[in-house]
């Protein structure tokens, strides 16, 4: 545990640095190896899936580490409190103008935590079945079920994603500027990339909605299996065709031998 706390002030400076927010505050940082503590230091009894909260107003992050956790985990599980802790750091104006859904997507984005592989969430999947949400509906609260929750996660996420991807870094340093002015994040979205919240989506749920994107999140390493096969076959085939050719070759020379012998022996017909 000492290990993942030596790591917690050099990460939150990236985070700080990434977005560009002067730190406001201090906390600290406590450890449940437990339900019933985990919910005693938050003040509430949390969901079920709740595995880590970030509290400004308490000045704590409390981590419920569970035994089936390794360091990488739990450290990706503080990563993402620590966006969380630096976002709360945002300008009033700012920070009260965040929907839920982003909170969580940029903190998974950055943590790359992985709780929709927790509870095996395929966004194509349900994309094809027609039962993906909107990120509407996670404008406030992502609810008790857990696998709801998870695919909220992976959603914003992935909307985040999206959003890096086709532009830059900088980005939501921009946005979060003009929130600061007093735009919503639909405005400021609009301002720097010349598209809303719902037309994103749209592109997003266009991209999730193919059969190629349902196999690549729910068989993984079905492509490196495929191209495991392929190179293991190389071999094989390689050996076939020159047995093959050696064949062909065996055939050819027995014809050419035939023909020669045919020709010797007309030669002796035609002496007699």
């Amino acid at each position: 545990m000492s290990l993942v706390e030596a790591g917690v002030p050099a990460e939150l400076e990236r985070i700080l640095d990434y977005f560009q927010i002067s730190p406001k505050f201090d906390g600290e940082i406590y450890f449940c190896e437990d339900k019933e503590a985990f919910s005693s230091k938050l003040q509430f009894e949390p969901p079920s899936w709740y595995n880590a909260v970030a509290q400004p107003g308490l000045k704590q992050i409390v981590v419920f580490v569970k035994p089936e956790q390794s360091p990488s985990q739990i450290a990706k599980l503080l990563n993402h409190e620590l966006v969380h802790w630096a976002l709360f750091q945002l300008p009033a104006q700012a920070r009260r103008q965040i929907p839920l859904w982003l909170h969580e997507g940029l903190a998974e984005m950055w943590s790359d935590r992985g709780l929709a592989e927790t509870y095996q969430v395929s966004l194509a999947w349900e994309s094809k079945n027609n039962s993906l949400p909107r990120l509407s509906s996670f404008a406030t609260e992502f609810g008790e079920e857990p696998y709801r929750a998870s695919v909220g996660y992976a959603l914003a996420k992935e909307f985040v994603v999206h959003l890096v991807g086709h532009y830059d870094d900088e980005l939501f340093l921009r946005i979060f500027n003009n929130m600061e002015a007093g735009r919503s994040f639909d405005q400021a979205l609009v301002d720097h990339t010349g598209l809303s919240v719902v037309s994103h989506e749209k592109i997003v749920r266009a991209n999730l909605n193919s059969w190629w994107r349902v196999v690549q999140e729910m068989y993984p390493h079905f492509f490196l299996f495929l191209v495991l096969i392929i190179l293991g076959l190389v071999p094989f085939v390689v050996s076939r065709r020159r047995h093959h050719r050696e064949a062909l070759h065996a055939v050819w020379q027995s014809e050419e031998d035939e023909v020669e012998m045919l020709a010797g022996h007309n030669d002796n017909i035609g002496d007699e």
